[in-house]
């Protein structure tokens, strides 16, 4: 199933919104028992050491009352002696209802020891208010050794509560250390991950879009082959399948005006050659004696009919050209015998046109394979151009030289010059550009696209270069045989 450019966002905008989630359901779980660790240490740990620290203080106040009110049987002291009983019983229940399974141990030491130094207390009260004779070292004895019982168990109860603090501070340290580093982790899968889908769901996207960005591109450039395979996201892929149709409609309509070319410059060519050859004989006389004038006009039927030929000759060439049957016969010859025949055929024009032609060929040239005839087409095609659009006492400079290891040939005319966005258009067909003035000549717009599919063959370039109003400079570049 072929997922349409909606679902693949959602998709992947659900996918980046559930790896969030698994990352902040993580955090927030970690952070419940760094909150745990904490509240143990605060509630319990810290709360346990108080307490042990405040039972001590009052075991030890309690003695000292005790011992005063054996010496001086004061019951003051003894009920002061019980206010403290009272408030250690309370600080015990406290305890005991903190500490863990260790502390209870020695709570219970501690209370048990306590009762016992109670009862002793108790015992030796009684006899202290019968006024009857006891062995107070012994009891003293008993005593103390029930207080440094209780004591030493408070002592161990702090030292065991501290250690059970360090560790859990330890605890606290471990996790968040591996808190650190697995939420670390998880956040660069995420970002990786997500990285990866936005690239896979971008490139699904972007890469047919590329394609038809191509194909349009091709079709401007007049190819029309409807090999556009697209199958998914499936409304691009219909726009792929609409991109080929409309290729195969425009092929057909491409052939079909290659067919009529052909076959009206087939058609056109052989009337235009039976009336050259009529005019041309006329003007020899074989039809009998002619006058200035039929002379004249008959002068301006032949230009005429020459004319027509060569379009009939550039259109049969197009056709050619574009159904790939433009016939090549390379050899390995001079390119400079070329430029010279090509400027001495356009000399009876420039004497017409009172301008002049300078030749410039650098030193002797490598020789180039190429076809000559065809070669001498685009020549004459270069030259045609700069004569026909330079004015009345202008110049024309031809100059071939070697650059960069290849053959580079320059046409410069002092005409009217091209504007810069016709530049590049001009060597496409049917266009003329936008030359405008008394030495506009009408043509086909075919000259330079078949001059350019002329050198394009033979490896080379073609471009013109000109600021408008100020003449223009063609250049072309062959590579040298080998």
């Amino acid at each position: 199933m072929r997922l349409s450019l909606f679902s693949r966002l959602t998709l992947g905008y659900l996918t980046i919104f559930v790896l969030v989630t698994a990352v902040s359901v993580y955090a927030v779980s970690q952070l419940s028992r760094l909150d745990e660790l904490t509240g143990s240490i605060l509630t319990v740990d810290n709360r346990v050491l108080e307490l042990e620290k405040v039972l001590s203080d009052l075991l030890l106040s309690q003695s000292r009352y005790e011992q005063r009110f054996v010496i001086t049987k004061d019951e003051a002291l003894f009920e002061q002696f019980l206010r403290l009983k009272e408030d250690f019983n309370l600080q015990l229940s406290q305890a005991f209802a903190l500490g863990d399974a260790a502390a209870q141990n020695l709570l219970t030491q501690i209370q048990a020891d306590y009762h016992g130094y109670q009862e002793l207390i108790s015992g030796e009260a009684k006899l202290l208010s019968a006024r009857k004779a006891y062995s107070q070292a012994q009891y003293k004895q008993d005593k103390d050794k029930k207080l440094d019982g209780m004591l030493a168990a408070l002592e161990k109860l702090r030292l065991g509560q501290q250690q059970a603090t360090y560790g859990r501070v330890r605890q606290l340290a471990d996790a968040a250390d591996q808190a650190r580093r697995v939420s670390l982790f998880i956040t660069v899968a995420c970002l990786i991950a997500i990285l990866l889908l936005s690239l896979l769901i971008t490139r699904s996207i972007t890469r047919p879009v590329a394609l038809l960005k191509s194909k349009t591109r091709d079709i401007a450039e007049g190819r029309f082959d409807a090999g556009l395979r697209i199958s998914s996201p499936p409304e691009i892929a219909e726009l792929a399948a609409a991109f080929n149709r409309m290729c195969e409609r425009l092929g057909e309509l491409e052939r079909m005006k290659a067919d009529f070319f052909s076959s009206m410059s087939h058609e056109l060519r052989t009337p235009l050659t039976s009336i050259k050859e009529g005019t041309g004989l006329l003007l020899d006389g074989v039809g009998g004696e002619t006058t200035d004038k039929q002379r004249k006009l008959l002068t301006i039927l032949a230009e005429e009919s020459n004319r027509l030929i060569g379009v009939v000759n550039s259109l049969l060439d197009l056709s050619k050209l574009e159904a790939g049957m433009l016939n090549y016969e390379f050899e390995t010859v001079n390119l400079d015998p070329l430029i010279r025949r090509a400027v001495a055929e356009i000399a009876p024009l420039v004497e017409a046109k009172q301008i002049t032609v300078e030749t410039a060929i650098e030193g002797p040239l490598p020789p180039a394979r190429l076809d000559p005839e065809r070669m001498l087409q685009v020549l004459r095609n270069l030259l045609g151009n700069a004569v026909k659009f330079t004015p009345k006492g202008g110049q024309v400079t031809v100059t071939a030289t070697l650059v960069d290891g290849k053959l580079q040939v320059s046409v410069q005319d002092s005409g009217p010059g091209i504007p810069a966005e016709s530049l590049t258009a001009i060597f496409e067909k049917f266009h003329q550009g936008n030359h405008k003035g008394a030495h506009t000549r009408p043509g086909t717009g075919l000259g330079l696209a078949i001059a350019k599919s002329i050198i394009t063959s033979h490896g080379g370039e073609i471009w013109a270069e000109s600021q408008f109003g100020q003449g223009s400079k063609f250049f072309f570049v062959l590579p040298c045989s080998a």
